[in-house]
């Protein structure tokens, strides 16, 4: 991969979060604040996005909503004409309810199944409470993309999935297949793959899909159409599925909470970007030298269960779900 025009930050804004999902370990962690990028660290860090040539900016953590950061940061992108969007459990949506409705042109919100799965993922009473953040967020409000992490504990019920989501009143859904290759979500993903669905599962998982498609749901209330979803299914076995096409390092970036620097989620921290910027960063010898050690021959791009394809020339104009679903492997229209 090479170096391209930056197009989208993706800047963590918090190392916490509220919710002890089955799936995930950073909350085991819960990151000392104190070695966090300061505020105004991180409007520099949008400045100098915005000046490369950014069009977007996605804030995430941990849970984004946790920081006090995130308003001002969400504000201060939306005043230089950034597209803002967010990826959060939705627990504090309703909280957030005044700069999300001002700022936020898409929240992309983990959806692990209907009540007893997504409680069975996330802890007892989460879905209720996350049912009650969204009535709080009200109308009219940003596009709510449900994003659901299909694993052993939900494999088997993602049609009551989907139609949990059009209950709780998103406005449609992608699902990601389980990492348990990497050591992205904190690590740990020895443990992750033990939450692997079965074949019985991945089965079950498959006629689900039939079923969808003949509802006429797939591409359409969920943005995965019928292929893209069997697809998923792959990332199932052993051996995993194989790479699919990916160029999302050449034209973002993620920053995380402390300032290091990733060329993507799942990649190694190849620096920190706070003494130069990030455009001299991602500019540098050691980040292209990263980015050149990348694709399909690279085992974590090889493992990858969320791969993005934008291409050299377009623009950022979909909305942000329909480019960030994992499997798609689609350009941008």
């Amino acid at each position: 991969m090479r170096i391209s025009t930056l197009r989208l930050l993706v800047l963590h804004v918090s190392a916490r979060c509220d919710q002890a999902c089955a799936h995930c370990s950073l909350w085991r962690a819960n990151g000392d604040s104190r070695t966090e990028w300061t505020l105004e660290e991180r409007l520099t860090a949008i400045h100098e996005a915005k000046a490369a040539g950014a069009e977007a900016l996605l804030l995430t953590g941990g849970e984004p909503l946790l920081s006090a950061d995130a308003e001002p940061l969400a504000r201060r992108a939306r005043s230089l004409g950034l597209s803002v969007f967010v990826t959060t459990n939705g627990l504090g949506l309703g909280k957030a309810r005044g700069w999300v409705l001002d700022c936020v042109d898409e929240a992309v919100v983990s959806l692990d199944g209907p009540l007893v799965a997504h409680d069975a993922s996330r802890g007892k009473g989460m879905f209720e409470r996350l049912r009650a953040s969204i009535v709080a967020l009200g109308r009219p409000r940003p596009v709510l993309t449900a994003r659901s992490v299909v694993s052993a504990l939900n494999a088997d019920v993602v049609e009551q999935t989907v139609d949990a989501a059009r209950e709780l009143g998103f406005d449609r859904i992608s699902f990601l297949p389980l990492d348990t290759r990497t050591d992205a979500f904190g690590g740990a993903p020895e443990e992750r793959a033990q939450m692997r669905p079965t074949a019985a599962q991945t089965r079950a998982f498959d006629d689900a899909v039939t079923r969808l498609a003949a509802r006429g749901e797939t591409g359409r209330f969920i943005l995965e159409d019928e292929s893209a979803l069997r697809a998923l299914a792959r990332h199932f076995g052993e051996a995993g599925a194989p790479a699919v096409r990916c160029d999302a390092p050449e034209w973002s970036m993620v920053v995380e909470a402390d300032g290091s620097v990733r060329p993507c989620f799942f990649q190694p921290v190849v620096g920190r970007a706070d003494a130069a910027g990030i455009e001299v960063f991602r500019r540098s010898e050691g980040f292209s030298e990263a980015l050149r050690g990348l694709g399909p021959a690279n085992s974590t791009c090889a493992a990858c269960v969320c791969p993005k394809w934008r291409g050299d020339s377009r623009r950022l104009t979909a909305r942000f779900a329909e480019w960030v679903s994992a499997g798609l492997g689609r350009s941008v229209a």
